[in-house]
């Protein structure tokens, strides 16, 4: 069972977000933006069995996925 605290989600996030680069140029919108992802990771994995599943792996794809869609967005919305 995996009894990490929202504290942990978001740094690994946050972590994963610097190895990226990510900066949306308002550094209090992206740690707010991690919190966020963090609630809704912890959401979408209520009922994930933490002794089958690579917590490591699906944090790094789920932050991954969120930063891709948000530089997407950034360049369409700067056109």
């Amino acid at each position: 069972m995996r009894n990490i605290d929202i504290t942990e989600t978001v740094a690994d996030i946050a972590y994963i977000a610097g190895y990226h680069k990510y900066y949306s140029g308002d550094s209090r919108s992206d740690i707010s933006q991690y919190i966020q992802w963090a609630f809704e990771f912890e959401r979408l994995h209520n009922h994930t069995d933490w002794q089958k599943a690579d917590y490591m792996l699906l944090i790094e794809e789920f932050a991954e996925n969120k930063i891709q869609i948000e530089e997407e967005t950034s360049l369409l919305l700067n056109r």
